[in-house]
């Protein structure tokens, strides 16, 4: 659904993201020749927004299907002109980091993650992905997170439950981010924490990751 305003389509998802971006920038202002890494980018609404506003930025999408096949096709079609590829094929560490320089926009499998230099990238977003994954997932990211970057900046809601993610006698995991429920390194410094206004449930959270 849209409406158009001056002959443009407006659609919420575009609002969404651009209310997104505006708050990442509040945590750390993205740069010319940044590279970036998007964890659960779903249909690509945020790199669509982020690679329309601020050029020259290197863009990489670890992601599972059907999710990473679908904002592989509106990246495409969004930037027919830049250079982008899926490496979900690729294990050898050396050729996968040559193909992450050599392109504008990548797309990887979370177990690729594990073959990535130290401080490859600058920033890393996973923005309302957190979430919806249990307390074993978020560690395997948080821990490869801090091997490959010294910024992450998220979305979550404020407290949620994971339906069947727990264990046989216990069939949901709380996730309450006030009440310490996110296994998060203690090299992980907040440095940005605001609530979101839309949607309202949600915190906005940045961290530099120490060294």
């Amino acid at each position: 659904p849209f409406i158009k305003i001056d002959n443009i389509k407006i659609t919420s998802d575009k609002i969404i993201s651009l209310f997104d971006l505006e708050k990442i920038e509040q945590f750390y202002n993205i740069k010319k020749n940044f590279k970036i890494l998007e964890i659960g980018a779903g249909s690509g609404r945020l790199a669509d927004c982020i690679l329309s506003i601020r050029k020259g930025v290197k863009y990489t999408i670890c992601d599972i299907p059907p999710a990473i096949f679908i904002s592989f096709k509106r990246l495409k079609d969004a930037f027919p002109k830049k250079k982008i590829k899926i490496l979900i094929d690729i294990e050898n560490e050396e050729q996968l980091l040559n193909e992450l320089v050599k392109n504008d926009i990548n797309f990887i499998f979370p177990h690729q993650l594990e073959k990535i230099n130290k401080y490859f990238f600058n920033l890393v977003l996973a923005v309302d992905c957190f979430h919806e994954m249990d307390k074993k997932t978020l560690k395997y990211y948080f821990s490869n997170l801090t091997k490959i970057s010294d910024r992450v900046y998220f979305s979550i809601w404020k407290k949620t439950k994971n339906w069947y993610s727990g264990s046989l006698f216990k069939k949901t995991e709380r996730l309450d981010f006030d009440k310490g429920d996110y296994p998060l390194p203690k090299s992980w410094k907040n440095t940005f924490r605001k609530s979101q206004k839309f949607p309202s449930n949600y915190y906005a959270l940045g961290y530099k990751i120490l060294k």
